[in-house]
């Protein structure tokens, strides 16, 4: 009998895993699906790496570079190039760059004269932090509503697949929300951060990394190897549906099977968490199956050619009669991505503003696609070499004003039940490197419990 059960395979599990085994704890991971990774895995395919999730992550990411070099992955990380600096946003009919620096700033079509006045006064706007503010007002109070709509908006759009106007900003966006309770300024808040995380890493010896990363052969090398180290302790397609109590041990019902520990760990999708613990738990069940998930539809897709801008890629303001939420340009940001000659790019549809567009038919999906570059380009879209459409029904969380205050009450009920655990992105953000932040800190609440219990006999 293992000492941890873990549910759930995707990036915090499997690092909750893999921090155990570490520790010489024995440890089971159960996987719904056929693969481990979660939606961290990288399909290969005619010459094409495409990611079935995140496409990068920051290096400001100090977790998921632990875990690399834990991992002795140092030399699979590739930066992206120097074009992911260029991001788009659509605005009066074409692709517009997000200025980076003053001069681009002043000189800018993006925004009018009088919302780049109205953002610069951001250090002087009163302090005015609640903490059921949606994302939307904080950004509007902030930054003024032109700012909000035409970058702030298409930038949440793009990380939640959400709707500003119902996430809270405390929740989806802590760090900035506290820059402006701390320092009465969100710009002047996130240098004083900088200013002091550079300054910890200096005294650690650590020299912080700049821009985004990837692995030479996609994300999925992350789950990949944790999944390689784990060996053995894996197993797939056993989809946990409940969890009991009894004689001091918890038995994780599946399909086919039971498994008993005396601990555990659930890694799982908040919706599915609250399926797994609704007889045993049902107010955390309750709590968590009230936290919305957005649909997405991925669709990756190619063209021969050039006149493509260069660039991360773009993102769409909700205000056209255009359906994409954004669209990445992977095969400019790493090699290897694409064979030589062929763009390759990575739209995402659907999302809480536009939910049924994830069960759109694939021809739907594809004519949309073609119909809305043409426009967004401003060019003929020939055939694309390869069509690839993934579909998830409940992608991302949403991560609402009340937010904080569900997971606390969730956390709350659990210390009733010692020895149960919760792990994933959705307890404090929905990043990849919040799922790894989270099995870490999974995996350190374990160690911890099951040192007090071995005291204890």
């Amino acid at each position: 009998m293992p000492e941890v059960i873990i549910i759930g395979a995707g990036p915090a599990g499997l690092t909750a895993a893999f921090k155990l085994k570490q520790k010489k704890i024995d440890v089971l991971v159960l996987e719904a699906q056929d693969l481990p990774g979660g939606n961290i895995k990288t399909i290969s395919e005619r010459g094409f790496l495409m990611e079935t999730g995140p496409h990068t992550f920051m290096g400001t990411n100090e977790f998921i570079f632990k875990l690399v070099d834990e991992l002795g992955l140092a030399n699979s990380l590739e930066p992206a190039s120097p074009a992911a600096n260029n991001r788009y946003i659509f605005r009066d009919g074409k692709l517009m760059p997000l200025p980076t620096g003053l001069v681009p700033f002043l000189k800018t079509p993006l925004l009018s004269a009088k919302a780049k006045m109205r953002l610069t006064l951001e250090p002087f706007i009163p302090n005015g932090a609640q903490p059921m503010e949606t994302a939307w007002e904080f950004f509007c109070r902030r930054f003024g509503e032109e700012a909000a709509t035409y970058i702030m908006s298409p930038f949440i759009s793009g990380i939640y697949a959400g709707n500003a106007k119902i996430l809270g900003a405390r929740a989806s966006f802590p760090k900035f929300w506290n820059f402006e309770r701390e320092s009465g300024s969100m710009i002047l808040g996130a240098a004083k951060f900088m200013w002091r995380k550079n300054r910890r890493l200096a005294e650690e010896g650590v020299k912080p990394k700049k821009g985004l990363f990837s692995f030479k052969q996609g994300l999925g090398t992350l789950t990949s190897k944790l999944a390689q180290e784990l060996k053995g302790s894996v197993i797939t397609g056993a989809s946990a549906e409940k969890i009991y109590r009894q004689n001091g041990k918890f038995l994780v019902k599946t399909q086919s099977s039971e498994f008993s520990a005396p601990v555990i760990i659930v890694a799982t999708p908040p919706n599915k968490t609250a399926d797994i613990l609704g007889d045993f738990l049902p107010e955390v069940s309750a709590n968590l199956k009230s936290i919305p998930m957005a649909p997405v539809a991925l669709l990756h897709w190619s063209l021969a050619g050039n006149g493509f801008p260069a660039g991360f890629g773009f993102l769409m303001p909700r205000l056209y009669d255009l359906r994409v939420l954004g669209t990445l340009f992977p095969s400019q940001l790493f090699s290897n991505r694409a064979p030589q000659g062929i763009n390759l790019f990575a739209s995402f549809y659907s999302g809480m503003l536009d939910p049924a567009a994830v069960n759109l038919s694939d021809e739907k999906l594809e004519k949309i696609l073609i119909k809305e570059h043409k426009i967004i380009f401003g060019k003929d879209i020939n055939a694309h070499e390869i069509l690839k459409i993934l579909r998830y029904q409940a992608a991302i969380p949403q991560l609402l004003p009340d937010h904080p205050e569900k997971i606390s009450a969730v956390l709350g009920e659990l210390k009733k039940t010692p020895g149960l655990f919760l792990a994933g992105n959705y307890l404090t953000g929905v990043g990849l490197e919040h799922a790894v932040q989270n099995g870490y800190a999974a995996a350190a609440e374990v160690e911890k419990f099951l040192s007090v219990r071995e005291e204890i006999k």
